[in-house]
């Protein structure tokens, strides 16, 4: 019986030796050849005009999914690739395909540009102390004859002065409805 580290060392040079054995297969490496933004901006520039709905399905029918052609139409028109006319159709702004920017990249050049000054901002919702001074001066000041007196709408003649007569014959009918007085 053979003992432990020959066994090992028989395993060690078979794991370096390659195998001699031949195939004639080839071994393919496979490449991208769906570029879903890129035929989605292709679309729109080729066959401008087209409701979004219209490009969707498409897109859909050479074999791209509808949530990614959808979500990439959208990304298009915030990033201005393409615009939304009167009509409700999609126009290319340009005339050649541009990779979209990500998102982490359009937030940081947001931050860059508004960067956000945390030192002498409130951050309370109230008012200060100061501010609630001086509105009550203002407000002791003026006084109550100062301030106008608006009509309070809770009687029922202003509000039927305001009504049509369709709508006052569908509220007519709705209460009654409502007390069970007039069958459906």
């Amino acid at each position: 019986m053979p003992d432990l580290q020959t066994e090992m060392q028989k395993i060690l040079q078979a794991w370096e030796e390659p195998e001699t054995t031949e195939t004639t297969e080839e071994t393919t490496v496979f490449t991208s050849t769906t570029n879903t933004s890129r035929a989605t901006f292709e679309m729109v520039r080729d066959e401008p005009g087209l409701p979004k709905k219209q490009y969707i399905r498409m897109l859909e029918t050479k074999g791209h999914k509808k949530a990614s052609t959808t979500s990439l139409l959208s990304q298009m028109i915030r990033q201005g690739y393409i615009w939304v006319d009167s009509s409700g159709c999609l126009r290319p702004n340009q005339t050649e395909y541009k990779p979209l920017k990500s998102v982490t990249t359009l937030k940081n050049k947001a931050k860059k540009a508004n960067p956000v000054k945390t030192s002498k901002l409130r951050t309370s919702r109230e008012p200060s102390k100061e501010a609630l001074a001086a509105a009550a001066e203002a407000m002791s000041s003026i006084g109550r004859n100062g301030l106008m007196d608006l009509p309070i709408r809770s009687n029922i003649e202003v509000i039927l002065d305001d009504i049509s007569l369709s709508d006052a014959h569908a509220l007519y009918r709705e209460l009654h409805q409502y007390f069970g007085g007039l069958p459906k």
